[in-house]
């Protein structure tokens, strides 16, 4: 389920996103990042690496950050 909602909500995150602050979308990027982790889930997901680079220490890109890098876990070795 995941995997189809989060590209809707990192697209827009990698843009300039919502007008004003929006609320949930590092929790969900929290809960993703947790499955990738526990599953050992892999591969690459739109706009996910735009998100986790973005300026600044915000919570989505922290999470974005954290998911990309279980994502990536692996892939490399």
């Amino acid at each position: 389920m995941l995997r189809h909602a989060l590209p809707v909500l990192l697209a827009d995150l990698a843009t300039d996103g919502p007008a004003g602050p929006v609320r949930g979308p590092g929790d969900l990027l929290a809960v993703a990042a947790e499955c990738a982790e526990q599953s050992g889930a892999r591969g690459e997901l739109p706009h996910l690496a735009r998100t986790a680079d973005r300026p600044g220490s915000s919570r989505p890109a922290s999470q974005a950050g954290r998911l990309r890098s279980a994502l990536a876990a692996g892939v490399a070795a």
